[in-house]
């Protein structure tokens, strides 16, 4: 069984800057995905949470398809 976590902000930019300074490990930095900004990280139980910001799908851009970054213990 998996879980999985995707939670949508307003500026991904400064949610990554706070939450790095509060020590979230990330398993990677914010990326353009064309319809939306995304990152990853694991909580400390290793659940893994995305965290995106939309950017163009209002406008009718869709992002390419991707597959969340693979466990890294």
């Amino acid at each position: 069984m998996s879980s999985f976590l995707n939670v949508r902000v307003a500026d991904i930019a400064a949610f990554y800057e706070q939450a790095l300074a509060k020590g979230a490990r990330f398993l990677t930095e914010p990326l353009d995905r064309k319809a939306e900004l995304r990152c990853y990280l694991k909580d400390p139980d290793g659940y893994l949470i995305e965290i995106g910001q939309g950017t163009g799908l209002l406008e009718g851009v869709y992002a390419d398809r991707t597959d969340p970054p693979e466990s890294q213990g």
